[in-house]
């Protein structure tokens, strides 16, 4: 997870460092992300079937090994080939583990054991970008992809250790993606779900991705890496807290005000530039807001799926973040060419907030079916 968030973190960047333009810069992400798309339609369901463990070794290879593909050369179209083949890690990898960790928790404790899980994910969120850019900063981009590609191999040997179920939970006869997809589709509570994931996944492909980009003005006095540690550890806080609150309220009653609240934390961040106090502030409210809504979102929708295409279904959730980040990424890279990245953190929040009721409206609906 810190190589994830490091590369959509820095690869912008970069992007521009070998001289693409600004709308390429995001473009790498969106073909990143929509490369994940395509692979996880083809994958998952071969997970259902033979589970999880054997293709979620092929992806942390695929992490482990990009770096050093895009050490070879400077060249922004080698860039998108390696950031294609970097996708298999992330098409394999969140819908893997979710999936494992739903087998492994007592249904009455899946948020806990999510915020648990997120601990670590947040741990990675600080740490990945904040040692990224510092390393950047001070040895260069090439320093930075051969510590990561240390950090890929040691999260592979690690992994390659860990005992998981011999026999995955019984799946449909078909390993057709689109018949999978079909038949998990048939549960209609999960709609308003993926359209809250889709809109928490459009705001954190901008905070991601282009915080080193809306933070880039060394007078102000704030960095991304600042905005990343805080965002990071209130992010661990609300995981391990809201995780464990939602396994004892209705997730509907969570879900919806957490959602809330980070559109009016990417309204407040798009004036940090203008406004540097407001770093801690937006950090604070962006890391609760989106932690927060995705583990609430995310246990909601494994308790709704079926055992047998928990993969298919985590993936289709996967899916729509990935679509949200590509899609993030396209509108905050034109943004940047336009009316300033502010303006879209602006955008964001103000359609998340004005998402909410319809979305709680039609996730009581298909409750009361």
């Amino acid at each position: 997870m810190a190589n994830l968030f490091a590369v959509i973190a820095t690869f912008p960047a970069y992007s521009l460092e070998i001289g693409s333009t600004p709308f390429q810069s995001g473009l790498q992400n969106t073909v990143f992300g929509l490369s994940a798309v395509v692979l996880r339609m083809i994958l998952g369901p071969i997970m259902d079937h033979k589970g999880a463990k054997p293709l979620m070794l092929i992806g942390a290879f695929a992490f482990a090994t990009t770096p050093l593909i895009v050490m070879l050369s400077t060249s922004y179209w080698l860039l998108l080939v390696a950031r294609v083949y970097q996708a298999i890690g992330l098409a394999v990898f969140m819908p893997g583990i979710s999936s494992i960790l739903a087998e492994l928790a007592p249904a009455n404790r899946l948020g806990t054991y999510l915020g648990g899980m997120r601990i670590f994910f947040n741990l990675g969120l600080m740490a990945g970008p904040a040692t990224a850019l510092f390393l950047i900063d001070n040895s260069g981009y090439n320093s930075w992809f051969a510590v990561s590609a240390v950090i890929g191999f040691l999260s592979l040997l690690m992994f390659a250790a860990v005992k998981t179920s011999s026999k995955p939970a019984e799946a449909p006869q078909s390993v057709s993606g689109i018949q999978n997809i079909r038949e998990a589709l048939k549960t209609k509570a999960l709609y308003p779900i993926f359209g809250g994931i889709t809109l928490m996944a459009l705001v954190y492909s901008g905070v991601v991705s282009f915080s080193a980009v809306h933070l880039a003005d060394p007078a102000n006095g704030v960095t991304a890496a600042q905005f990343f540690v805080i965002f990071g550890v209130t992010g661990m806080v609300g995981a391990l807290s809201v995780g464990a609150i939602s396994d004892r309220i209705e997730r509907s009653r969570i879900a919806w005000p957490l959602l809330a609240v980070l559109g009016a934390g990417s309204i407040i961040y798009a004036f940090v530039p203008l406004n540097p106090a407001l770093l801690v502030v937006s950090a604070i409210i962006l890391g609760l807001g989106l932690q927060g809504s995705s583990l609430v979102l995310s246990a909601w929708l494994l308790l709704l799926a079926k055992p047998g295409l928990r993969v298919t279904t985590v993936s289709l959730q996967e899916n729509t973040v990935d679509i949200g980040f590509a899609t993030g990424a396209f509108i905050f890279g034109l943004a940047a060419q336009g009316p300033g990245i502010g303006s879209a953190f602006i955008a964001m929040g103000l359609i998340i907030i004005l998402a909410v009721i319809p979305f709680n409206r039609l996730a009581r609906s298909y409750a009361e079916q």
